[in-house]
C-alpha cells in the first residue's frame, strides 16, 4: 500500500469522526436550548415565592420587635407596680 493511499484512508477516517462530532454537538445544542427554556420558566415561577418569603421575614421581624417592646413594658410596669 502506498503512503498516499494510507494518508487518504486516515483522512477519510478523520472526516468520519468529525461528522460524528458535529452530530453530537448539534444534539447537545438542542438539549442546551431546552434546558435554558425550562430554567427560565422555573425562575419566573420562583420569583413570587422569593417575594413572599421576604414579606414573611419582615412580618416575623416586626412581630419579634413588638413582643420585645411588650415584654419591656410589662417588666417596667411590674417594677413600678410592686
Amino acid at each position: 500500500m502506498s503512503d498516499l493511499t494510507r494518508i487518504e484512508k486516515k483522512l477519510d477516517r478523520l472526516d468520519e469522526r468529525l461528522g460524528s462530532i458535529d452530530k453530537t454537538l448539534v444534539a447537545q445544542h438542542v438539549s442546551l436550548e431546552e434546558h435554558i427554556r425550562r430554567t427560565e420558566i422555573l425562575e419566573s415561577k420562583v420569583e413570587p415565592i422569593e417575594k413572599h418569603v421576604a414579606m414573611i421575614n419582615g412580618a416575623l421581624k416586626l412581630f419579634g420587635m413588638l413582643c420585645m417592646v411588650g415584654g419591656l413594658i410589662a417588666a417596667i410596669l411590674k417594677l413600678f407596680i410592686h
